[in-house]
């Protein structure tokens, strides 16, 4: 689908000599990274991240710890390229998270500057490539849009998928309860007032009319041109978002649903450019990544790679930066 680039100068030895690299034309990234913990990692992302025309929209979730957050603040503050955004409660699964990726678009937008790509990292993300290996990637591919989709119903998911936002999915006291026509309770009072609730609201949600329902990765590098055309998209359609707003995991609903539905489909790369292991197939969260991932990690043609945990193993961090 994409280019396919010469990776000889990529070498460890060689990964240094940028001369041996063709010159490459202005290109201008913004960064939006949703962060919760880790501030030291954080901070070392953005130092290996930072280079001239890149920008950086920085998330801490409301709930970080305010020593965590005055530490990330105090040492990134100082960077005039790096912002800050509004905080939410961005909890897995809730759609706090399409809040806070949205209010990072919002941001970017207003600073009327033209990115060429906008690309959405965790904390716990780092690059893989050189920095101008990547630019090189995204140069040869410019005007293409790059985030991993499958339509839904699908296999992937339980029992296809579209359960995450035709039930109401309501997270109360840090836990996620699905509102379905069939639910056990041990207190036949809980019993009698669940049906007494549910006479009041439909089971089963409306989809977004005229949308088909895609599903996959949250993460997404977007030309600037499709940022653009999303954060206008979302303030004049505040009906499609609110669908949205009581679904399952919405992060892997709301930006591909709008995307394969936009004028933007066509341009787009069914790729979203990570290295991750999942491990277990049915888990929810992938492996955290380690030493002996490195082999696999350097043949990757992924710019990047999660997840990764410095408290666990902060050497594959160091063997990725020699490598590259």
């Amino acid at each position: 689908m994409f280019l396919k680039l010469n990776t000889k100068y990529y070498k460890a030895k060689e990964s240094k000599q940028i001369s041996l690299y063709p010159k490459i034309i202005f290109m201008r990234i913004a960064y939006i990274i949703l962060a919760h913990n880790y501030p030291e990692q954080l901070m070392r992302l953005v130092y290996k991240l930072n280079r001239d025309n890149v920008s950086f929209f920085i998330h801490i979730d409301k709930t970080a710890d305010s020593i965590i957050y005055n530490q990330i603040f105090t040492q990134l503050q100082k960077f005039p390229n790096v912002f800050f955004l509004k905080r939410y409660n961005s909890a897995w699964g809730t759609f706090d998270i399409v809040r806070a990726t949205l209010e990072g678009i919002s941001s970017i937008v207003k600073t009327g500057l033209d990115f060429d790509y906008v690309i959405n990292l965790s904390g716990q993300d780092y690059l893989i490539k050189s920095d101008a290996y990547m630019k090189m990637f995204l140069q040869n591919n410019q005007g293409k849009e790059f985030i991993e989709y499958f339509p839904l119903p699908c296999s992937k998911w339980t029992n296809g998928g579209l359960g995450r936002i035709e039930y109401w999915h309501i997270r109360w006291n840090d836990k996620q309860f699905c509102i379905t026509e069939k639910e056990k309770f041990k207190s036949s009072l809980a019993s009698l007032l669940y049906k007494f609730f549910l006479l009041f609201l439909p089971i089963k949600r409306k989809l977004p009319e005229g949308f088909a329902i895609y599903g996959g990765s949250q993460f997404w590098c977007l030309t600037g041109e499709c940022v653009k055309w999303i954060n206008d998209f979302v303030r004049q359609n505040p009906k499609f978002v609110k669908h949205f707003h009581y679904s399952y995991c919405a992060d892997e609903l709301f930006f591909q649903t709008l995307i394969l539905n936009s004028p933007f489909k066509d341009k787009v790369v069914n790729n979203y450019m990570r290295y991750i292991d999942w491990g277990d197939t049915n888990s929810y969260h992938p492996r955290i990544l380690e030493k002996h991932d490195f082999e696999k990690i350097s043949q990757s043609e992924k710019l990047f790679a999660r997840k990764f945990d410095t408290r666990k193993d902060s050497d594959i961090l160091d063997m990725i930066d020699e490598m590259i």
